[in-house]
C-alpha cells in the first residue's frame, strides 16, 4: 500500500514538472511572437508619418 502512494506521488510531481516545461516552452513562443510583431510594428512605425489631431492642417512642404 505504501509503494503504491509513493509511486501515485512521484507520477504526480513528473507530471508537474512535464507540465511546467511544456509552459514554459510555450512561453517562449509567444514571447519570440510577440518580440516579433513588435518588431516589425516598430519598423512599420518609423516609415508612417505621425497622425495630427483632428481639426489641424497638415503642414505645407514649401512653407518656411
Amino acid at each position: 500500500m505504501a509503494a503504491i502512494t509513493f509511486n501515485t506521488a512521484h507520477r504526480k510531481q513528473l507530471v508537474r514538472e512535464q507540465f511546467q516545461t511544456v509552459l514554459a516552452a510555450l512561453r517562449e513562443t509567444l514571447d519570440a511572437f510577440v518580440s516579433n510583431r513588435m518588431r516589425r510594428a516598430a519598423a512599420e512605425a518609423g516609415h508612417i508619418r505621425p497622425r495630427l489631431p483632428p481639426g489641424t492642417s497638415s503642414p505645407s512642404p514649401n512653407a518656411r
